[in-house]
């Protein structure tokens, strides 16, 4: 019992629990939020889309000389992943939410990594088979931008929604750190593109969109120095304000990039390579379908109170997610391995990474 000059009640201690609860269940929703649309964008541009191409690291390097290479990389991920599925569920079933979404934007970072080695896997070993052309790389390469898109959307959209007591200084330093890390890969795609057009009105159009990104970044990340200052609402509405003239920026810039003319030719692939590249893109799209479903699961279980009728629903489908995920480990790496499709379906109930 409280002393009698404490000046509080008992129900205030546990309101207080709750409080902080409360605040880190909003964190973890919010990365959930922040990872699955990372993981589906990823997937929609490397295991679903119609074109076979090489992915590229931000430098233009591809991401592994050999299709060896790429398989070695991808297994020794999918254990990576199974022990992370696992720590998220211990720590879960501790009320652990800040370590759960710690691990989460690790497992979102791990499944980037194994989708780009596995769709470069699916490329190597699709192009070596007879009767298959290799890409031909263009001016632009998609995935790249695109990517840097979705980050500077992501960053722009922490300014947006966080409350002002949680814009610390280090967060916002990140957020500076990202959109210029992303700028930068943007301006120096665009600027090579620009080089190397032979139409004149190309050669203008990245020069100068890439002007006016950097207008509309200088002007955001003034407001984002103003709010590490002088920390108020004011600040922070600024910051709102002047992101939304760099997203769509941005967008125009990358809309202009990913035009057609700019991006090459696909690889040409025979039957064989065809069969070869979908059994891999299916083991890795049964992997990334089951981490999108863990995900929403968590997602689910941060938003209700422990106590809600739906929760021993919700805890059971993250449990059906982590062994989806299991098994679409296994099957990714029986696909490398064999280079044929050990099934024909992924998982029961990851059929989509929507």
């Amino acid at each position: 019992m409280a002393s009698s000059g404490s000046g509080k009640s008992d129900s205030e201690v546990p309101t207080n629990i709750l409080c902080g609860s409360l605040q880190q269940r909003k964190r973890l929703s919010s990365i959930c939020d922040s990872c699955k649309s990372k993981m589906q964008l990823v997937a929609d541009l490397l295991l679903l889309s119609s074109e076979t191409r090489p992915v590229v690291t931000a430098d233009g390097q591809q991401v592994a000389e050999t299709f060896d290479k790429c398989r070695d990389t991808v297994i020794a991920r999918t254990k990576e992943l199974s022990i992370i599925t696992h720590d998220i569920q211990s720590q879960l079933n501790m009320g652990k939410f800040v370590e759960v979404g710690d691990r989460l934007v690790e497992m979102g970072d791990l499944v980037v990594s194994l989708t780009e080695f596995s769709a470069h896997a699916a490329y190597l070993a699709a192009v070596e088979t007879p009767g298959s052309q290799p890409a031909v790389p263009g001016l632009v390469d998609r995935y790249k931008v695109t990517r840097c898109r979705h980050e500077v959307e992501q960053t722009c959209s922490v300014l947006r929604l966080t409350p002002l007591a949680d814009l610390t200084p280090q967060l916002l330093l990140e957020v500076s750190q990202n959109i210029l890390r992303n700028l930068t890969t943007l301006t120096d795609a665009s600027s090579l593109a620009s080089e190397k057009s032979k139409d004149r009105f190309a050669k203008e159009q990245f020069k100068v969109s890439v002007k006016c990104m950097s207008t509309s970044a200088t002007a955001l990340l003034a407001c984002v120095k103003e709010v590490k200052t002088c920390p108020c609402e004011l600040s922070r509405n600024r910051c709102v304000l002047f992101s939304g003239p760099l997203v769509q920026a941005v967008h125009a810039l990358v809309g202009f990039a990913t035009e057609p003319q700019f991006l090459g030719k696909p690889a040409a692939l025979s039957p064989e390579g065809k069969a070869v590249q979908t059994a891999v893109l299916g083991g890795a799209m049964s992997v990334v379908s089951a981490c999108v479903l863990l995900t929403q699961g968590l997602r689910d279980i941060s938003q209700h109170p422990e106590n809600s009728a739906q929760m021993p629903g919700y805890r059971e489908r993250l449990r059906n997610s982590a062994c989806a995920v299991s098994d679409g480990c296994t099957l990714l790496s029986q696909a490398l391995r064999e280079r044929s499709s050990p099934r024909t379906l992924p998982p029961v109930n990851s059929h989509s990474v929507n």
